[in-house]
């Protein structure tokens, strides 16, 4: 089971406080740590250096005989502490150790050594060479650290609980955060939920939010904006769709009871058959030019990109509605040259929809003009026809599915409304553009393939 976003930042963040704690502490405690044993060694260096001046003194020798005590009383004078002055053979002149510790020997002249007491309690000895009176001695001062130890050991658990606590609290205040800082997604999380066709207008408002979610809502709002548009285009196409269906099933439907209010004769029925057959053949088209379509919104289309030579595909077209061409009595005429990278098939279909498109509506007696040229990283192919300018209000729609400038000669001529669409698609789908212009006495269609 996968944890809640809320649950791993507060482990992480109270993982991080716990782990700054107890770096902090353990540097603070090194620090402690040293300046006491310094301190400690200091005092211990002082201790030796005592002796040495009292055993200097006169009537140091007798004292020592006569009052052992006053060495341990006075010398050692923290607890834990030990004395002994050996002579020069090796023989034990005072031995102030209350414990009756076993003391190693000392490590040389003044220097420090640690050793470890009875229990594993550490300790620490120096010794050093006096004279007591006329005679050379020998002074080993040592001190046994129980207190210091069980010092630092409360230390190291205040320490401990320190991280503890400075852990959980930030874990506290943590979730608290997180739960004040989401706040903001769990809104989009709402506003998520309540997103339906009839919502799709509302915006989040990205006034009050963090400026590390605006990014984010932004993403959303285009997102819903995006939803919307679809959602607008997808019910003007099922209306457009359910429009241009009834057409030809109305006229089938109509023409068939007709024909069977009565006896016909076999000429009327093979009429009335070529008639029906005539509009399921615009059905099939027109079925096929939404599935494309459809395709080619979810780039279902996979191009078959290869290299072209656009002077030859826009013969080939012009080749192909020349029939249709000279029975409106116009001509054809191809000119430029350039190359491109594209998918052939689409190439032509493209082109095939435009001049099917100025054929049908270019004055009759005129010339469409097929051109090719290269541009600044791209390739434009145009068709231009002479007929009516289409007015400005109608040119940004013109790849729109199903429209028409003329509905009534469109749907005549046996035009689903889907030719341009589908050049908007094709063009689309190699990166490039379709555009239109219209003025004066002529309309001329261009696409643009990118070639960079």
């Amino acid at each position: 089971m996968k944890s809640s976003l809320t649950l791993r930042v507060t482990l992480a963040f109270m993982l991080i406080v716990a782990l700054s704690v107890a770096g902090v502490g353990m540097f603070l405690y090194r620090a402690f740590v040293a300046e006491i044993e310094r301190r400690d060694d200091l005092q211990l260096l002082g201790k030796l250096r005592q002796v040495q001046i009292v055993l200097g003194r006169p009537g140091a020798a007798e004292l020592l005989a006569a009052q052992p005590d006053f060495f341990r009383d006075t010398m050692s004078g923290q607890e834990g502490s030990l004395v002994r002055i050996t002579a020069a053979g090796g023989a034990v002149l005072a031995d102030i150790n209350p414990a009756g510790e076993r003391t190693p020997a000392p490590p040389g002249q003044g220097a420090i050594a640690s050793w470890r007491a009875r229990g594993g309690i550490p300790g620490r000895i120096v010794g050093g060479g006096a004279r007591l009176g006329n005679t050379p001695v020998t002074v080993v001062v040592a001190r046994v650290y129980g207190e210091r130890t069980a010092m630092f050991a409360r230390y190291r658990a205040r320490i401990l609980a320190a991280c503890v606590v400075g852990g959980l609290a930030a874990a506290v205040l943590a979730a608290l955060m997180l739960r004040r800082g989401l706040r903001p997604l769990r809104a989009v999380a709402a506003h998520a939920a309540m997103v339906k066709p009839g919502t799709l207008a509302q915006r989040l408002d990205i006034a009050g939010a963090p400026s590390e979610l605006h990014p984010l809502i932004d993403a959303f709002n285009a997102m819903q904006q995006r939803l919307q548009d679809g959602y607008a285009r997808l019910s003007r196409f099922s209306a457009d769709l359910a429009h241009e269906f009834r057409t030809p099933v109305t006229n089938m439907i109509g023409q068939s009871q007709v024909a069977l209010g009565q006896g016909r004769s076999r000429e009327e029925y093979e009429a009335l058959l070529a008639s029906n057959i005539e509009e399921l053949e615009r059905l099939a088209r027109m079925i096929e030019s939404m599935l494309f379509l459809a395709r080619a919104g979810q780039d279902e289309v996979l191009l078959a990109r290869q290299p072209i030579e656009a002077r030859d595909e826009l013969e080939r077209v012009a080749d192909f509605f020349e029939g249709m061409a000279e029975e409106r009595g116009l001509r054809l005429q191809c000119s430029g040259a350039a190359h491109l990278a594209a998918d052939p098939g689409l190439v032509r279909r493209a082109l095939a929809n435009l001049v099917s498109n100025a054929v049908r509506h270019a004055d009759p007696g005129g010339s469409i003009a097929l051109h090719a040229e290269s541009r600044a990283g791209a390739v434009a192919l145009s068709v231009t026809n002479p007929g009516a300018p289409i007015p400005r209000e109608h040119l940004d729609h013109l790849f729109d599915r199903f429209y028409r400038v003329d509905s009534a000669r469109s749907d005549a001529e046996g035009s689903t409304g889907l030719g341009l669409s589908i050049v908007s698609a094709i063009m689309n789908l190699h990166g490039g553009k379709a555009m239109v212009e219209s003025h004066g006495a002529q309309t001329r269609f261009t696409l643009v393939f990118p070639t960079g």
